[in-house]
C-alpha cells in the first residue's frame, strides 16, 4: 500500500501525531515517515480498538498542545465516525489514503481468477 500523492503533500505541511488501532500500527507509522510526514508522536492501540471519549479527548489535547496534526487509518476513522462521542476526534483526524499497486499484475490476476473459480 502506498499513500496517494495528494496525501504526501498534505502531510508535509505540519508535524503529526499518528494514532492507530490496527494489527501492526508500527507499519502505519513507518508508512507515514516513508511518505515524508514529520511524525513527532505516535499512539498505538490494539487491533479493532474502540476508542473511548476519554482517549479521544487526550489525543485532541495532545495534538493541540504540541501543534500537531492528527493522522489515522481509514479503518480507525470509520469506527470513530460511527460513534457520536468521538465526533470531535473524527472531525480533526486526517485519514491517510492509500492505494494498492500491484507490480506482478499477471500473477495477481491469476490468483484472483483461481480464487473466483472455487
Amino acid at each position: 500500500m502506498q499513500p496517494d500523492d495528494a496525501a504526501i503533500t498534505a502531510l508535509s505541511a505540519r508535524p503529526v501525531l499518528a494514532f492507530a488501532g490496527i494489527g501492526d500500527p508500527d507499519k502505519f507509522f513507518a508508512t507515514l515517515r516513508a511518505a515524508g510526514a514529520d511524525v513527532k508522536a505516535t499512539r498505538a492501540f490494539p487491533d479493532h480498538h474502540r476508542f473511548s471519549a476519554e482517549q479521544a479527548g487526550e489525543l485532541i489535547m495532545q495534538a493541540e498542545h504540541d501543534g500537531l496534526r492528527l493522522v489515522t487509518t481509514a479503518k480507525d476513522h470509520a469506527r470513530m465516525s460511527a460513534d457520536p462521542a468521538l465526533s470531535a476526534l473524527a472531525e480533526r483526524a486526517y485519514v491517510l489514503p492509500v492505494t494498492m499497486k500491484v507490480k506482478e499484475t499477471e500473477a495477481w490476476r491469476g490468483l484472483l481468477l483461481a480464487a473466483l473459480r472455487r
